[in-house]
């Protein structure tokens, strides 16, 4: 393995911390005393908000973009990027996540930061009874991983991300989602809503959790200022 390189990698913000440990557990909500939100939920609390259930995948998404990284916003994306994999496996030529951020690269403590454009992908799911596994929705998440392993960040020998914001009931991503993102040497991360207390309809975004930090630490990086927890917010 290479020598550890003294770096640290953001994700769309010039910021240099330390590394939170990664510690093999289960999801979490940002505070014990919050309660996983389940879609089930999720869905109690949009009809007492007058939202309509067409509209909760859509409200969850901004919800959780907009709180995720504190006074931060991840900004909403529409682009489409094409992925040459999704078109072979269900015949749809792009994908287009939810939030697409830079990946900037620190190297201390003498070189200016190095950023890569569309290197960083969120992606919202207010789902049950997947864990997202590549052929999810048409192969689109082999297709986000499909995109990443040909972003900038990439061509130069860096890890892209993929960031998971889920409702509770996606309680870890698939093992198959990481193999792929493994043989890319893109990051999975997941972060799970919680109800800050029962009934109230307040949410929080916990902090995401590293699935895969082998494709950071064979590299000899050291993944930080990743976000989360988010901040308190409704639909």
């Amino acid at each position: 393995m290479n020598q550890l390189r003294n770096a640290a990698l953001s994700f769309g913000v010039a910021a240099t911390v330390a590394m939170a440990p990664c510690v093999a557990q289960a999801q979490t909500c940002a505070n014990p005393s919050q309660t996983p939100l389940t879609k089930s939920r999720l869905d109690q609390i949009a009809t007492n908000q007058g939202i309509s259930l067409s509209r909760v995948g859509v409200e969850f998404e901004e919800f959780a973009l907009n709180t995720i990284r504190a006074g931060n916003p991840v900004p909403q994306n529409n682009r489409l990027f094409p992925s040459p994999l999704r078109q072979a496996k269900a015949g749809i030529r792009n994908v287009e996540p939810d939030g697409v951020v830079p990946l900037v690269v620190h190297i201390i403590p003498f070189l200016n930061p190095q950023t890569y454009a569309d290197s960083v992908f969120y992606e919202s799911k207010a789902v049950k009874g997947t864990l997202l596994p590549p052929s999810y929705e048409n192969y689109q998440i082999l297709g986000f991983l499909d995109v990443l392993d040909r972003s900038p960040a990439r061509a130069e020998g860096e890890n892209p991300a993929i960031f998971f914001l889920t409702t509770s009931d996606v309680r870890t991503i698939s093992k198959k989602t990481i193999a792929e993102a493994n043989r890319r040497d893109i990051g999975v991360w997941h972060s799970i809503a919680c109800e800050v207390t029962p009934q109230s309809g307040d949410l929080q975004m916990g902090g995401f959790r590293l699935l895969n930090r082998s494709v950071y630490f064979w590299d000899g990086r050291l993944p930080t200022s990743y976000g989360g927890p988010g901040s308190i917010g409704r639909l």
